[in-house]
């Protein structure tokens, strides 16, 4: 079955990454929910995908800057207010879906890992992002979900596949074709693909045998699972996946360059 996971919540409804977005995603049949984190000056999780509020917010004041209180003013109204990773894992708790983390920060990261463990909810959140926030996360946690996001040209490095052992190989749809994914999936790994909006991409793609898609029309891709869709709450196991043999590197298919 290919995941159907829903970027930042159900945006064509609510504002991106806001607790009625996540809601709504779910609602729509999302499989996943995949949310951006940043830290606070105060140390605390907080859903924002950029470094300030420039875009959403018309300031230039940058995240890492402010303090939890000076957030928590900004939106009056709860489908434009920044929730905290707290009330997410609250509200995700109990439900069908999971969640995914977008981190740019070993920091975030690791805080984001500590909370989702006190919410019993470890396994079944999968973190993506920065190549030195994985890494912090893998070497704290080796069975933490990962999804190696890329958008490369060419395949990761042997490298970085056994020091991240990555669950899923997570990439531009465009570049997806039938030979790149039976070379990634006979090694162990699965494909997600990004950011696929347009019906007739995730017909090809859910036919092609893609593991999961990010998508921002979630009802259009839940759809063709069918409505409401009632598959179980993915879940990570605590193996790790197995990483490359020693002398065969992924980047000598011919899609690798």
């Amino acid at each position: 079955m290919t995941l159907a996971i829903a970027l930042r919540g159900e945006t064509t409804r609510y504002r991106e990454n806001t607790l009625p977005a996540i809601r709504s995603a779910y609602s729509a049949g999302a499989d996943m929910v995949a949310v951006d984190l940043k830290t606070t000056a105060d140390g605390h999780v907080v859903l924002l995908r950029d470094d300030t509020l420039e875009r959403l917010w018309g300031s230039p004041r940058a995240v890492a800057d402010l303090r939890l209180a000076d957030l928590a003013v900004l939106g009056a109204e709860v489908e434009h207010r920044i929730p905290t990773l707290m009330e997410v894992l609250a509200e995700s708790a109990g439900r069908r879906s999971s969640l995914m983390f977008n981190v740019t920060s070993a920091e975030t990261a690791l805080a984001a890992d500590t909370q989702a463990g006190e919410h019993n909810m470890a396994d079944r959140v999968m973190f993506t992002g920065s190549i030195d926030a994985l890494r912090a996360l893998h070497a704290r946690r080796p069975s933490a979900a990962i999804a190696l996001t890329w958008d490369q040209p060419t395949l990761p490095p042997g490298e970085l596949w056994k020091a991240l052992m990555p669950r899923y190989y997570s990439t531009d749809y465009r570049s997806i074709t039938r030979e790149l994914l039976t070379e990634v999936q006979r090694h162990g790994y699965k494909v997600a693909a990004w950011t696929v909006n347009d019906f007739p991409e995730m017909v090809r793609l859910v036919g092609m045998g893609v593991d999961a898609i990010l998508t921002d029309n979630i009802r259009d891709l839940a759809s063709l699972a069918g409505e409401p869709r009632v598959s179980p709450a993915p879940r990570f196991s605590p193996q790790a996946i197995d990483a490359p043999e020693r002398g065969y590197d992924l980047r000598r298919s011919r899609h690798g360059g």
